[in-house]
Protein backbone atom coordinates (compact mmCIF):
# COMPACT_ATOMS: atom_id res chain seq x y z
CA UNK A 1 0.00 0.00 0.00
CA UNK A 2 2.56 2.58 1.18
CA UNK A 3 4.30 1.67 -2.58
CA UNK A 4 1.17 2.53 -4.08
CA UNK A 5 0.35 5.52 -2.46
CA UNK A 6 4.10 6.83 -3.65
CA UNK A 7 3.48 5.76 -7.36
CA UNK A 8 0.17 7.79 -7.03
CA UNK A 9 1.71 10.92 -5.84
CA UNK A 10 4.45 10.88 -8.39
CA UNK A 11 1.89 10.18 -11.31
CA UNK A 12 -0.07 13.60 -9.58
CA UNK A 13 3.19 15.65 -9.73
CA UNK A 14 3.75 14.59 -12.89
CA UNK A 15 0.72 15.93 -14.15
CA UNK A 16 1.04 19.70 -12.61
CA UNK A 17 4.69 20.33 -14.03
CA UNK A 18 5.30 23.28 -15.05
CA UNK A 19 8.18 23.93 -17.88
CA UNK A 20 10.33 26.79 -18.15
CA UNK A 21 9.54 28.48 -20.75
CA UNK A 22 9.21 32.01 -19.54
CA UNK A 23 11.17 35.06 -20.53
CA UNK A 24 14.86 35.58 -19.44
CA UNK A 25 15.18 31.67 -19.04
CA UNK A 26 18.06 29.76 -20.60
CA UNK A 27 17.77 26.60 -22.73
CA UNK A 28 20.48 23.78 -23.31
CA UNK A 29 20.18 20.53 -24.98
CA UNK A 30 20.69 18.94 -28.21
CA UNK A 31 18.86 15.91 -30.29
CA UNK A 32 20.21 12.92 -32.22
CA UNK A 33 18.84 11.55 -35.35
CA UNK A 34 19.05 9.27 -37.94
CA UNK A 35 18.07 9.90 -41.47
CA UNK A 36 18.47 9.14 -45.21
CA UNK A 37 18.75 11.71 -47.89
CA UNK A 38 18.42 11.39 -51.36
CA UNK A 39 21.35 13.24 -53.49
CA UNK A 40 20.78 14.33 -56.79
CA UNK A 41 23.48 16.23 -58.75
CA UNK A 42 25.56 16.12 -62.09
CA UNK A 43 28.44 16.95 -59.98
CA UNK A 44 28.20 13.88 -58.47
CA UNK A 45 30.24 10.28 -59.01
CA UNK A 46 27.51 8.54 -59.52
CA UNK A 47 25.01 11.27 -60.09
CA UNK A 48 22.52 9.93 -57.61
CA UNK A 49 22.95 7.63 -54.38
CA UNK A 50 21.53 7.46 -51.20
CA UNK A 51 23.26 8.12 -48.08
CA UNK A 52 22.69 7.38 -44.53
CA UNK A 53 23.39 10.13 -41.98
CA UNK A 54 23.93 9.87 -38.36
CA UNK A 55 23.88 13.60 -36.82
CA UNK A 56 24.25 14.92 -33.52
CA UNK A 57 22.86 18.63 -32.73
CA UNK A 58 23.52 20.88 -29.69
CA UNK A 59 21.77 23.80 -28.79
CA UNK A 60 21.86 26.93 -26.61
CA UNK A 61 18.58 29.38 -26.19
CA UNK A 62 17.85 32.27 -24.39
CA UNK A 63 13.71 32.95 -23.83
CA UNK A 64 12.88 36.39 -25.45
CA UNK A 65 9.14 36.10 -24.83
CA UNK A 66 6.94 33.15 -23.00
CA UNK A 67 7.23 30.10 -25.36
CA UNK A 68 9.19 31.77 -27.77
CA UNK A 69 13.62 31.55 -27.92
CA UNK A 70 16.19 32.66 -29.73
CA UNK A 71 19.46 30.51 -29.63
CA UNK A 72 22.36 29.25 -31.49
CA UNK A 73 22.19 25.67 -33.45
CA UNK A 74 25.19 23.19 -34.10
CA UNK A 75 25.50 20.13 -36.64
CA UNK A 76 27.74 17.72 -36.40
CA UNK A 77 27.43 14.40 -38.50
CA UNK A 78 28.95 11.32 -40.22
CA UNK A 79 27.38 10.70 -43.82
CA UNK A 80 27.81 7.11 -45.12
CA UNK A 81 27.40 6.86 -48.63
CA UNK A 82 26.15 3.78 -50.30
CA UNK A 83 28.09 3.16 -53.41
CA UNK A 84 30.17 6.57 -53.22
CA UNK A 85 32.68 7.80 -50.43
CA UNK A 86 31.87 9.00 -47.18
CA UNK A 87 32.42 12.40 -45.19
CA UNK A 88 31.77 14.56 -42.90
CA UNK A 89 30.23 17.81 -41.84
CA UNK A 90 29.92 20.99 -39.17
CA UNK A 91 27.28 23.22 -39.47
CA UNK A 92 26.28 26.33 -36.62
CA UNK A 93 23.58 29.55 -37.06
CA UNK A 94 21.14 30.51 -35.33
CA UNK A 95 17.69 29.55 -34.52
CA UNK A 96 14.11 30.36 -33.18
CA UNK A 97 11.59 28.07 -31.58
CA UNK A 98 8.41 28.47 -30.33
CA UNK A 99 5.46 26.14 -28.44
CA UNK A 100 2.59 26.38 -28.69
CA UNK A 101 0.78 25.62 -25.45
CA UNK A 102 0.99 27.16 -21.95
CA UNK A 103 3.69 26.35 -19.86
CA UNK A 104 1.76 24.54 -17.30
CA UNK A 105 1.35 21.77 -19.72
CA UNK A 106 3.15 18.26 -19.07
CA UNK A 107 3.04 18.00 -23.07
CA UNK A 108 3.62 21.11 -25.39
CA UNK A 109 3.82 21.34 -29.05
CA UNK A 110 6.51 23.08 -31.13
CA UNK A 111 8.11 24.10 -34.43
CA UNK A 112 11.82 25.26 -34.97
CA UNK A 113 13.41 27.26 -37.71
CA UNK A 114 16.92 27.69 -37.97
CA UNK A 115 19.73 28.56 -40.67
CA UNK A 116 23.14 26.98 -40.27
CA UNK A 117 26.54 27.65 -42.39
CA UNK A 118 28.99 25.65 -42.30
CA UNK A 119 31.39 22.75 -44.20
CA UNK A 120 31.94 19.68 -45.41
CA UNK A 121 35.06 17.48 -45.56
CA UNK A 122 35.32 14.30 -47.49
CA UNK A 123 38.81 12.38 -48.51
CA UNK A 124 40.13 14.78 -51.60
CA UNK A 125 37.51 17.61 -51.13
CA UNK A 126 35.81 20.41 -49.09
CA UNK A 127 33.00 22.48 -49.68
CA UNK A 128 31.25 25.35 -47.50
CA UNK A 129 27.20 24.68 -46.86
CA UNK A 130 24.25 26.49 -46.59
CA UNK A 131 21.42 25.09 -44.30
CA UNK A 132 17.85 26.32 -44.13
CA UNK A 133 16.18 23.94 -41.74
CA UNK A 134 12.22 23.88 -39.89
CA UNK A 135 10.53 21.30 -37.91
CA UNK A 136 7.50 20.53 -36.11
CA UNK A 137 7.65 18.38 -32.79
CA UNK A 138 6.46 17.15 -29.19
CA UNK A 139 7.99 17.60 -26.07
CA UNK A 140 7.40 15.48 -22.86
CA UNK A 141 8.54 17.40 -19.39
CA UNK A 142 9.82 15.13 -17.12
CA UNK A 143 10.15 18.04 -14.46
CA UNK A 144 10.21 21.87 -14.65
CA UNK A 145 13.76 21.46 -16.25
CA UNK A 146 13.91 18.56 -18.43
CA UNK A 147 12.22 17.32 -21.02
CA UNK A 148 12.67 14.70 -24.25
CA UNK A 149 11.44 15.39 -27.61
CA UNK A 150 10.54 14.25 -30.79
CA UNK A 151 11.03 16.25 -33.87
CA UNK A 152 10.58 15.88 -37.55
CA UNK A 153 12.72 18.31 -39.80
CA UNK A 154 12.59 19.18 -43.10
CA UNK A 155 16.61 20.01 -43.96
CA UNK A 156 17.85 21.82 -47.51
CA UNK A 157 21.77 22.11 -48.11
CA UNK A 158 23.08 23.87 -50.82
CA UNK A 159 26.63 22.65 -51.35
CA UNK A 160 28.27 26.31 -52.62
CA UNK A 161 30.95 24.20 -55.29
CA UNK A 162 28.29 22.20 -56.43
CA UNK A 163 24.39 22.09 -58.60
CA UNK A 164 21.36 21.16 -56.81
CA UNK A 165 20.42 21.46 -53.48
CA UNK A 166 20.32 18.27 -50.97
CA UNK A 167 16.92 17.89 -49.33
CA UNK A 168 16.47 15.60 -46.18
CA UNK A 169 13.66 14.71 -43.75
CA UNK A 170 14.83 14.33 -40.39
CA UNK A 171 13.52 12.16 -37.40
CA UNK A 172 15.16 13.11 -34.26
CA UNK A 173 15.19 12.70 -30.52
CA UNK A 174 16.38 15.50 -28.24
CA UNK A 175 16.67 16.14 -24.11
CA UNK A 176 16.76 19.55 -23.37
CA UNK A 177 17.26 21.27 -19.71
CA UNK A 178 15.99 24.42 -19.38
CA UNK A 179 17.82 26.72 -16.47
CA UNK A 180 15.70 28.96 -13.85
CA UNK A 181 16.78 32.45 -13.59
CA UNK A 182 17.38 33.76 -10.43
Amino acid sequence: MKYLSIIGFSMLLSNTIKAQLTKGNWMLGGNISFNSTNYNSANYTPPTYTSVILDFNPNVAYFVANNFNVGIKSSFNKILRISASSYTSFRLGPSCRYYFLDNEKRINFLAEVSYRLGFDKGNAWQTSTNTYAGGLGCVTFFNSSVGLEFMVNYISDKFNDYAGRNNTIQIALGLQVHLIKD
